[in-house]
């Protein structure tokens, strides 16, 4: 008898084994995200095909409900009394130091290897996004705070933002240079960018309604969820980016609700099982032969990107007036990158198959190393600042030595 893998047992499976994996990598005292990921690729279709390719394609609505969570989480980090204790200006100046430096650093080692400038500017506003999703993650996980922290999970929003920005703006040149209509390439960036804030900000202040007349608490979450769900429906039904969708709803909650924070704690409440399902499936899709493809050009673009990211922060720090833990650190903890890099090099590969195929080769492979080595990174920050609460660290030293 032939027996077909099933969806919901390999979801189930993807569960427990990340269950396993994150005991493993806390024992370890390595980010619970690493063990997720490295537990996806082995039992995913490149080792030893536990969960075969074709059922972690018709699981992908578990990524979107994850990355709605996720992203929606992320907004909150706009919070107006929030970013007015950082500093928005200080976190402007971060970002824009970044963004630089990424683009610089890129872009000109692509320009150097012989492509196109616009070209060279496309896979330079790839670079700039930062993963969210392993990011908050490791923050939770090892508990941490501080003006580090702070700024980390609000310039992961913002720099994902300026990303997709740059991404529309340089991509439309690239569709005028090859014949498109130039009055419908400059509304589409608009429409998209204008669409998804306006349709974030009703969710959140539905959300906002719905919120003061609950009948109990549970209900909450459930209106949560609703919300996430409806939010990137339709923003698949328009052609938006369901990431901005979320982040806008989520930073519209955090600025108009009394019990926002409540909001946050009956989220999490669901959260794990999905997230640990998210990063094993993250792993899965993994695809280490892009590895052995990507060529001197990905690593042009592994090595200028971590170079753009840590020595756009530090600059950031020398020329304007930031805490030294942040100039120092903040720069190795922003070198996580999947999602958002992965969905715009397959935008290009869709409109242009042979420019598309070279960066998303160059992406994919380079994901691999940015989502592994990258949560480890984030950690390793936040500890270098004493961000890390001692109790955590050694707890993790305890279980590391028993």
């Amino acid at each position: 008898m032939d027996i077909q893998i099933d969806e919901i047992f390999s979801l189930g499976l993807a569960i427990l084994m990340g269950i396993l994996a994150g005991k493993f990598a806390y024992r370890l005292k390595i980010p619970r995200v690493t063990g997720y990921l490295l537990m996806g690729l082995l039992i995913g279709p490149h080792f030893t095909n536990l969960i075969p390719e074709h059922v972690v394609h018709n699981l992908d609505v578990i990524n979107d409900i994850a990355l709605g969570l996720i992203l929606f989480a992320i907004g909150n980090e706009f919070e107006w009394s929030h970013l007015n204790r950082i500093g928005i200006a200080k976190l402007l100046q971060l970002a824009l130091f970044e963004t630089l430096g990424v683009l610089v650093f890129v872009s000109g080692g692509f320009m150097l290897l012989g492509y196109e400038p616009v070209i060279s500017l496309l896979v330079g506003s790839i670079a700039i996004a930062t993963a969210p999703a392993a990011t908050l993650l490791v923050v939770r996980e090892f508990h941490s705070h501080g003006p580090l922290t702070d700024r980390l999970l609000a310039l992961v929003a913002v720099n994902n933002i300026l990303a997709m920005g740059l991404f529309r703006i340089i991509y439309s040149f690239v569709h005028l240079s090859n014949g498109a209509d130039l009055t419908a390439t400059i509304l589409q960036p608009i429409y998209e960018i204008v669409v998804s804030v306006v349709l974030g900000i009703l969710l959140g202040k539905i959300l906002g309604f719905w919120e003061r007349h609950l009948d109990e608490l549970p209900e909450l979450l459930l209106v949560i969820i609703g919300v996430i769900l409806v939010g990137t429906g339709l923003a698949r039904m328009l052609q938006l980016p369901p990431m901005m969708v979320a982040m806008a709803a989520g930073a519209t909650i955090a600025n108009s609700s009394y019990v926002h924070r409540l909001i946050y704690v009956e989220q999490r409440q669901l959260e794990q099982p999905i997230y640990i399902a998210f990063f094993v499936l993250a792993g899965l899709s993994l695809h280490v032969e892009m590895l052995l493809q990507m060529g001197f050009a990905g690593v042009v673009y592994l090595l200028a990107r971590s170079a753009g990211k840590i020595g756009g922060i530090w600059l950031a720090g020398r020329v304007t007036s930031q805490p030294v833990e942040v100039s120092k650190f903040l720069g190795m903890t922003l070198l996580c990158q999947a999602g958002v890099a992965i969905g715009l090099s397959y935008e290009i590969i869709a409109d242009y198959p042979e420019i598309g195929q070279m960066i998303t080769t160059i992406v994919l492979a380079t994901v691999i190393l940015n989502e592994t080595v990258g949560p480890y990174l984030v950690k390793l920050g936040l500890s270098m600042a004493h961000e890390v609460p001692e109790d955590i660290s050694s707890q993790s030293a305890e279980v590391r030595s028993s």
